[in-house]
């Protein structure tokens, strides 16, 4: 399964996203279950960027975000971008990134 993050930086924050995405990137591709994992940046709109990770189940993703480098992530999003969504696989829909914050409290 597929998930990929767009995010638009908020005001001032593109440079402090883009490093906190490169810091973030090891332990996610270290994870358990990810397979693959990149970061791009939209050529149109600069502020926006793109995480893509490949996870071999959703159940690994959820263990990933339930982790202490998921929560980072998240926070990340939190105190950084503007607007973030995802989306799980290329032909889902896009939708709002409480659906991780809601994987984070699974038992």
């Amino acid at each position: 399964m597929e998930l990929t993050i767009e995010m638009r930086a908020k005001p001032g924050k593109f440079q402090e996203l883009y490093q906190s995405l490169q810091a973030l990137l090891p332990t996610i591709r270290k994870a358990k279950g990810s397979s693959d994992c990149r970061i791009w940046r939209d050529v149109e709109d600069g502020e926006i960027f793109f995480l893509s990770v490949q996870w071999q189940s959703r159940a690994t993703l959820e263990h990933y975000v339930r982790s202490s480098s998921g929560a980072a992530l998240l926070g990340a999003l939190d105190l950084l971008s503007e607007t973030a969504k995802v989306r799980f696989d290329h032909d889902s829909p896009w939708e709002g990134i409480d659906s991780l914050k809601r994987m984070r409290k699974k038992p």
